[in-house]
């Protein structure tokens, strides 16, 4: 299960590179295209502005995964362990919250937009908000699995770092 959950992480990370590249290529021709010879991609900014949700919402995953989001311990630095995971819990659930709410959203808006297509290219604009739907239910996934980890005591305790010890907190 672990070499799959780090082999989706890989093609996660692939398809952020991926999106990076194309949107540099994209957006490098047109300006190319347009100073150079009068002329342009039609398509480019629509494909660019694609490529760019689905590299925000896999970069987002990605930072989930890794825990590389902004926290802010000041609470939970100066805590024990066990009331650490408490509030870690608590977070947890309140991420599982949102990500339900935004699931919602996302999921209306694409129903809402099936049947719309881009203006220049024409494919269907579900496309730009399904990238919400795959993050959120990828997302309560990991979520999911960081909580129960937590509850029972396999996920790593939150680290206290060298100022809480200082100032401190409990070991």
């Amino acid at each position: 299960m672990k070499t799959l959950v780090d082999g989706y992480f890989i093609i996660l990370k692939t398809l952020v590179v991926g999106c990076l590249v194309g949107i540099t290529c994209l957006i490098f021709t047109n300006v190319v295209l347009r100073y150079g010879f009068n002329s342009g991609l039609f398509f480019s900014e629509e494909i660019s502005r694609l490529a760019f949700v689905w590299l925000v919402f896999a970069g987002a995953q990605l930072m989930l995964h890794e825990h590389g989001h902004i926290g802010v311990d000041i609470v939970t630095r100066r805590v024990s362990p066990g009331v650490a995971r408490w509030l870690l819990a608590l977070t947890q659930l309140l991420m599982l919250y949102v990500t339900w709410l935004f699931l919602d959203g996302s999921w209306k808006q694409t129903l809402i937009n099936l049947h719309v297509g881009a203006p220049s290219t024409g494919i269907s604009m579900a496309l730009f908000y399904g990238a919400g739907l795959v993050f959120c239910i990828l997302s309560a996934l990991l979520i999911c699995t960081q909580l129960v980890r937590n509850l029972t005591g396999t996920l790593p305790a939150p680290a206290q770092t060298e100022t809480s010890l200082k100032d401190g907190a409990v070991e």
